[in-house]
């Protein structure tokens, strides 16, 4: 299984590249407000209560159904 490093909140973290980046949060002890998230469902990310900052780019994602992807710079503060 391909796994993919990246960094969220100053925290290097690593985890399978199927993985979206609220998982891999909340996986390391990194809590992102979520509403419409539950792990029985599929993510759909209509709230937006999710939102994290790519560093890399500048963007805003909802972090339920963004896939981790390799050297990520992740802001859940912003």
């Amino acid at each position: 299984m391909e796994t993919i490093a990246l960094t969220i909140d100053g925290k290097k973290i690593i985890c399978p590249a199927d993985t979206s980046i609220l998982e891999a949060a909340e996986q390391n002890g990194i809590k992102i407000p979520k509403l419409c998230y539950h792990p029985d469902l599929k993510p759909f990310g209509a709230c937006r209560m999710c939102l994290v900052e790519d560093e890399n780019t500048g963007r805003l994602m909802a972090s339920c159904v963004t896939p981790v992807a390799p050297d990520m710079i992740i802001q859940t503060t912003n």
